[in-house]
């Protein structure tokens, strides 16, 4: 029995693409279930090869050969963009959606870019994600069900979801969307926040898991966080620093560059923890914290400034380091 889920410790962009893609292979993961709001999160994974992959709707551990991947039942779903991830990715019979997931139209992406309170005051990607889930609360939205041209990929995630992490030789993981201080109801930042919550039970409540099957929370943290959009960020970087010191990222969906911090805020840390029940915690970007880890793939090449913070993180979260990245390709990873 095993169901793993992995969640962002605070602004997301934190990497939790790649560590589901590293757990899918590490574990042979079953099934890969996607969580979150809808298609206003995006994730990279860059392979071995050197091949970039970027989705916004369907989780990334099909990168494992033997993973099957799905959207949850709570998670809007632009139909546009689930079948062009399938098409691009040649996952026909392995990517799955729940028939109850409500369905993200272009109205919904035209009312939220015409909102100046979304994309100006709070910052949103402007996707519909919010907008259809806004719809779907007032019982108006139309379902994945309703759409013909989507039923091939239809099944009831929930069921099959609780099915293989109930079963002693399979293993199921639920990736979490975003961040955890980006929550709606939770976040001290309201309104700079998504519209929905990004914590571990939010995740499994998306998924329609029974908690009793949750044998692990992976919770992600980035080792100098980042945000996209307005509200706090403590301990920020200039714009212009983080490109003086080749660290500056930018958005997936809106390719805006991201607000960057000089390390963690360890009280938030220990919050997120505190409102997720971590497990474990994968620390990520390490070679933007020291660029001397840039692509270490053994625990004997951890430099001391890694693992000064790796014992700070510890101490915030209650929650042992298991998992480093540091590097873009999946492979860039230090299994603890």
């Amino acid at each position: 029995m095993s169901a793993i889920v992995v969640v962002d410790a605070l602004w997301g962009d934190s990497g939790k693409g790649k560590t589901c893609a590293h757990l899918a292979r590490r574990r042979n993961v079953t099934l890969n279930v996607r969580a979150g709001a809808g298609t206003n999160a995006g994730t990279t994974v860059v392979l071995d090869d050197g091949t970039q992959i970027k989705a916004r709707q369907l989780p990334i551990g099909w990168t494992n050969p033997n993973t099957r991947v799905a959207v949850g039942s709570g998670t809007m779903v632009d139909p546009e963009i689930l079948r062009a991830e399938i098409e691009r990715f040649g996952l026909e019979g392995r990517a799955f959606v729940d028939g109850r997931c409500a369905v993200i139209e272009p109205a919904h992406i035209e009312a939220e870019r015409a909102d100046a309170h979304l994309a100006t005051t709070v910052g949103s990607t402007c996707s519909g994600s919010g907008t259809a889930r806004a719809d779907f609360v007032l019982r108006r939205a139309r379902q994945v069900r309703d759409l013909p041209e989507l039923a091939p990929y239809v099944l009831d995630v929930a069921r099959e979801a609780n099915r293989v992490a109930a079963r002693p030789d399979e293993t199921l993981l639920v990736a979490g969307s975003q961040g955890t201080m980006l929550s709606l109801a939770l976040s001290p930042d309201y309104p700079f926040t998504t519209s929905a919550n990004c914590t571990a039970v939010a995740a499994m409540s998306d998924v329609g898991l029974n908690w009793r099957l949750v044998t692990d929370v992976v919770m992600v943290v980035k080792a100098m966080p980042s945000r996209v959009g307005e509200g706090p960020l403590p301990f920020e970087l200039s714009a212009a620093e983080a490109i003086a010191r080749g660290i500056a990222e930018y958005g997936v969906n809106t390719g805006r560059q991201r607000r960057k911090a000089e390390r963690p805020d360890f009280d938030l840390l220990n919050y997120a923890a505190m409102l997720n029940g971590a497990t474990q915690i994968a620390l990520s970007f390490c070679d933007h914290y020291d660029p001397a880890m840039r692509g270490a793939r053994g625990a004997d090449a951890v430099t001391p400034r890694i693992r000064s913070l790796i014992g700070e993180v510890e101490a915030a979260t209650g929650a042992p380091v298991t998992m480093l990245d540091t590097g873009p390709g999946l492979s860039d990873m230090i299994d603890l």
